[in-house]
């Protein structure tokens, strides 16, 4: 059962903290793909689907960056999307008792355009926009990130735990604040991992209560409608004259 080099290296990143990492075996017969690979620590079972260039959507996306050439923003992105969709399906049908975390792990080992792509990920799974504007008493703020501004794939996809983001320099971990298990999950060896190495890890709601990010917390509004949005996000934080930027130059991990 072979494994991919973005496999190989998740696999020994987790062995070398004492997880155990067990290679799913792939059902042909049953005609459909399964997660990569199955993860325990002492007491907690986690099924990780691995997302590199073997992915054929994902080296699509890779390969569509040409140097000197911007021919993707940083904002939502259908490509990224489907990947999202397809390992969230995966994980899905692998488990549906809800006992072990599932995580889509993106595996980038291209130093040219990762810090991009990663950005995208993110600007896709949290719906992020960067907003600049004046409080009402005239005070100028920004540029602050807003989470869920726009589509955010977390909120579609509230079977999904986290997603880790694996670039050259970084690794983030991506907290969905909309699944069932994410308390659960911050008590296990998975997040304290990240927490003791000192690895990025984004959880909007803990940024919402530092003050460092704005959030649009109301499903009911209509996504397409940027002024609506951009009002409702007035009303909630005593804003005005907000203006939001599609190609957000807001550093993406939040720090």
């Amino acid at each position: 059962m072979s494994t991919t080099y973005g496999e190989n290296a998740v696999q020994n990143f987790l062995k070398s903290f004492g997880f155990n990492v067990t290679k799913i075996p792939e059902l042909p017969e049953q005609n459909k793909e399964t997660p990569d690979f199955l993860v325990k620590d002492e007491s907690t079972h986690y099924i990780i689907e691995i997302k590199d260039k073997e992915d054929q959507k994902f080296r699509g996306l890779v390969n569509s960056r040409v140097p000197g050439k911007k021919t993707v923003g940083l904002e939502y992105n259908n490509t990224i999307a489907g990947i999202i969709k397809d390992g969230a399906s995966q994980l899905d049908a692998y488990e549906k008792t809800g006992n072990k975390f599932k995580v889509i792990w993106f595996f980038i080992d291209t130093s040219v355009f990762s810090a991009h792509i990663s950005r995208q990920i993110g600007w896709t799974l949290y719906g992020l926009r960067e907003l600049e504007g004046y409080t009402k008493n005239g005070k100028y703020f920004g540029p602050k990130g807003c989470f869920y501004f726009t589509y955010s794939d977390f909120y579609k996809y509230k079977l999904l735990d986290a997603v880790v983001v694996h670039g050259p320099n970084e690794i983030v971990l991506c907290m969905n604040d909309f699944s069932h298990h994410s308390n659960k999950l911050r008590q296990t060896k998975f997040y304290r991992l990240f927490e003791k190495e000192k690895l990025h890890i984004i959880e909007p709601l803990k940024l919402e209560k530092e003050s460092r990010c704005f959030i649009v917390d109301d499903f009911s509004i209509d996504r397409k409608n940027s002024e609506t949005v951009a009002d409702y996000i007035g009303r909630k934080y005593n804003l005005r004259q907000i203006t939001a930027y599609d190609f957000s130059l807001f550093n993406f991990p939040l720090d």
